[in-house]
């Protein structure tokens, strides 16, 4: 298939530019059968009969292993052809048209034409947009429908629901940004693309050491991420910087979280940007000073003007958050990579709560990884540790310790850890009872643990999974600050 579609021809399509743009399709299918096994198409998205007939037929013979030929199709078409919907005199089987056979044959010799075959990919767009319209037009009829029968507030709010997932799932298949693109024009589109950002199309990322870790420079638009740590060692903290960072370069950023509400958020940003502790902020005419209080209130009434949105989730499931994230999007789109934060995969409401959980956990990842896809945007989703690592003498987290098991990291692009040695020794120290138990303390831990936090991966696409990297926790700001470089005794004048 051909590169980049020039996506300026196709801003006003004719039902003429359809009907020719799937003869162009069926013809380049005849003379090579290869374009069958990754066109995206289905039979309803040719709006003509025979185009569908054709179709439908050629893709049984395709799979059955038998050749597409004009030949080889003869049997399954009409002895004459109805008016065409576009009206076209030389389809018509009217007199003076001509037969099935004929225009057959017709459009095997359009396939061997030269120019045919540079005219499939954005034919296949074509197809697409149309199948895609067409779709939308019953949608919206519908919805007329739905209008008129008098739905209460709830019934309402499920039909749209259901329209929403129809069309979303409509879009998918046939997005031509995605399905029907030949591999090289994908790279090369996104390759472009970076280069006119200078670097990778992406959210950018606070810490440098999460970009080691990861191997990326950022978070990646259409991939998802995740974050695992236990309750208690900061990865809200670590979040709510990565939010900021984002939202400070441009980005859309939606938080959906089940555990902090957005005056909470709020608050701990401006702890970790201002250094304005949350117990000040509790109490701010007491402990406050009033350049304190301003910085808090200027920083509240800016953050009102940037692209950010952090929604208090309940009882919602991974398709209510797509909505949500489908929506925000849409309004807030600025040219920038959206950042979608989901906190945390087990608060998502299942749609079987009999379900196990690497069964919930495939069901979202599987719908947050299209939605990063179809967007184009960064999503991260944080896991919370389930109780596997407490149970081991070295409890640092492994891919058994995620939401699901080892097998939920299959869905992430990438899956890094938070872990804060700290924690587990103060409290493996609290039940220590022998000297056997002090001596493992002390080996696994060490000595020097005190505000220090291992930032690690259990998956990363393309790059050393083995990489560990160090940051310093500030518990009174609730943030994470790379480590000083230590100075030699030369640069001291020792």
């Amino acid at each position: 298939m051909s590169g980049p579609v020039d996506r300026s021809q196709f801003d006003r399509i004719t039902e003429d530019d359809a009907f020719e743009a799937s003869e162009v399709f069926l013809a380049c299918m005849l003379t090579n059968n290869s374009i069958l096994t990754d066109c995206g198409l289905e039979f309803e998205d040719f709006a003509e009969e025979i185009h569908q007939l054709v179709f439908k037929e050629a893709i049984e013979l395709f799979r059955s292993g038998q050749p597409v030929t004009a030949i080889s199709l003869k049997p399954f078409l009409p002895k004459t052809l109805s008016k065409s919907r576009s009206g076209r005199a030389d389809y018509a089987g009217d007199e003076g048209g001509m037969s099935p056979a004929l225009y057959m044959s017709r459009l095997m010799s359009l396939g061997f034409e030269p120019s045919t075959m540079r005219r499939l990919d954005p034919s296949l767009h074509i197809i697409k947009g149309m199948s895609l319209g067409r779709q939308l037009a019953r949608e919206a009829t519908i919805a007329a429908e739905i209008a008129k029968e008098g739905h209460n507030l709830l019934t309402l709010d499920d039909e749209i629901e259901q329209l929403e997932k129809r069309l979303k799932e409509r879009r998918q298949r046939l997005s031509a940004l995605k399905s029907g693109a030949s591999p090289g024009a994908s790279y090369l589109a996104k390759f472009e693309a970076s280069s006119r950002r200078d670097g990778v199309v992406g959210v950018p990322i606070a810490l440098p050491e999460i970009q080691r870790v990861l191997s990326e420079p950022a978070f990646e638009a259409g991939n998802l991420y995740g974050l695992l740590s236990s309750s208690g060692e900061g990865k809200s903290s670590l979040t709510m910087q990565l939010i900021y960072h984002a939202v400070e370069e441009g980005h859309p950023v939606l938080f959906l979280s089940y555990d902090q509400s957005s005056d909470q958020c709020i608050g701990q940003m401006i702890a970790q940007v201002h250094g304005i502790s949350m117990k000040k902020q509790r109490e701010p005419t007491r402990l406050m000073s009033d350049r304190e209080r301003d910085t808090c209130v200027m920083f509240a009434t800016a953050i009102n003007n940037r692209p950010l949105d952090i929604i208090r989730c309940q009882r919602e499931g991974v398709d209510k958050l797509v909505a949500y994230a489908r929506r925000f999007i849409k309004k807030q789109a600025n040219g920038k990579t959206p950042f979608i934060v989901i906190d945390h995969i087990g608060k998502v409401k299942p749609r079987d709560p009999k379900l196990s959980p690497d069964r919930i956990s495939g069901e979202v990842t599987v719908e947050l990884k299209s939605l990063a896809y179809e967007t184009q945007s960064a999503v991260l989703i944080l896991n919370q540790r389930n109780g596997l690592g407490s149970k081991r003498d070295n409890p640092r987290p492994i891919a058994a310790d995620l939401y699901g098991g080892e097998g939920a990291r299959a869905d992430y692009d990438a899956v890094m850890t938070l872990y804060r040695p700290e924690k587990y020794k103060k409290e493996r120290e609290k039940v220590a009872a022998t000297a056997s138990d002090w001596k493992t303390i002390n080996s696994v831990f060490g000595s020097e643990v005190e505000g220090v936090a291992e930032l690690a991966s259990i998956k990363v696409r393309f790059g050393d999974p083995t990489i560990q990297e160090f940051v310093n926790f500030e518990a009174e700001f609730t943030r994470y600050v790379s480590p000083k470089p230590k100075r030699n005794q030369q640069e001291l004048g020792l």
